[in-house]
């Protein structure tokens, strides 16, 4: 099993790199989004997080935060390496999520969240364990999507020397199989990690 990680791991390396640098430029692009005011991509990032900030505030139970974080990025993240069969999306995805990620910094705060603040309680023992888990899942999900988008843009130049149903889907099982081995145990414990965040940060319902 080892061995087959690091085999998948060393076979999308250069591609996950690429995948990120993508995603950094579209994080940076997120400063022009805001500063000229385009709304066409200002709208998802808002909507998205309004809907977040419902499902897993941090009055939510904590395996309803697990399983939402959990279910929500693997489906996602599976479905951006799945559109590679169509070539193009991969590359766009990993530019647009880095916008998209960098326009969550400049959307109000939404109504679901007013209201909530630290407890006064909270020791800073527990607050740098907040610090660390929060470090750990970005490196974590940066990782996972990284790996998976390279797949997608590997399966993406693949398919182009033989666009037929058979070699296409074979391929794209080929790279779903090494996802389910490497990513979707990184997202498991991304998802943990977060949710014990959410959970435990001390937060509670000011007023």
């Amino acid at each position: 099993m080892l061995t087959d990680v690091l085999n998948i791991i060393k076979d999308n390396f250069y591609f996950g790199w690429f995948a990120m640098l993508l995603f950094f430029i579209g994080f940076c692009s997120s400063l022009m989004v805001d500063f000229f005011d385009i709304k066409i991509f200002k709208a998802f990032p808002q909507w998205f997080i309004k809907l977040i900030s419902v499902i897993i505030s941090p009055r939510a139970s904590f395996i309803r935060i697990f399983l939402f974080i959990f279910l929500f990025n693997s489906i996602s993240i599976g479905l951006y390496l799945s559109s590679g069969i169509f070539v193009i999306p991969p590359f766009l995805i990993a530019f647009l999520t880095g916008m998209n990620i960098g326009m969550t910094f400049f959307v109000p705060q939404p109504q679901a969240m007013k209201g909530i603040e630290p407890t006064k309680d909270t020791r800073p023992s527990s607050m740098l364990k907040i610090m660390l888990f929060s470090t750990l899942v970005l490196i974590l999900e940066v990782i996972a999507f990284s790996l998976a988008l390279g797949m997608g843009m590997s399966l993406a130049i693949s398919v182009q020397s033989n666009y037929t149903f058979i070699y296409i889907i074979n391929l794209l099982m080929l790279k779903l199989r090494s996802y389910l081995i490497v990513c979707i145990p990184i997202l498991f414990l991304s998802a943990y990690l977060e949710a014990t965040v959410i959970k435990g940060s001390g937060y509670t319902k000011g007023g």
